[in-house]
C-alpha cells in the first residue's frame, strides 16, 4: 500500500507540476513526499520539486520528512 501512496504522489507531481507549473503542487503533502522518499532510500529531490512547483514549494516540511524517512530505514547488521 505504501508504494501505491509514492506513485500516486509522484505521478502527480510529474505530471501535474509539467503541465502548469505550480498549479497541481497545490495541497501536496510535502512531509510525507520526503519521508517516502527518505524510507525508500532516494536520493533527496527538493531541487527538483523546488524547480517544478515554484512557491508551491515547502522545502522544510519535505526535507524534515526525507530526515525522518532515513532515520525509519532498517539498519544493517553490524559486522561481526
Amino acid at each position: 500500500m505504501p508504494a501505491r501512496i509514492a506513485f500516486a504522489l509522484c505521478a502527480a507531481l510529474l505530471f501535474g507540476c509539467a503541465g502548469a507549473p505550480g498549479a497541481e503542487c497545490h495541497g501536496t503533502q510535502w512531509y510525507r513526499l520526503g519521508l517516502n522518499d527518505g524510507m525508500q532510500d532516494a536520493q533527496e529531490e527538493a531541487a527538483r520539486y523546488q524547480t517544478s512547483c515554484g512557491a508551491a514549494f515547502d522545502r522544510a516540511q519535505y526535507q524534515q520528512g526525507f530526515r525522518d524517512g532515513l532515520a525509519r530505514r532498517p539498519k544493517p547488521p553490524a559486522a561481526k
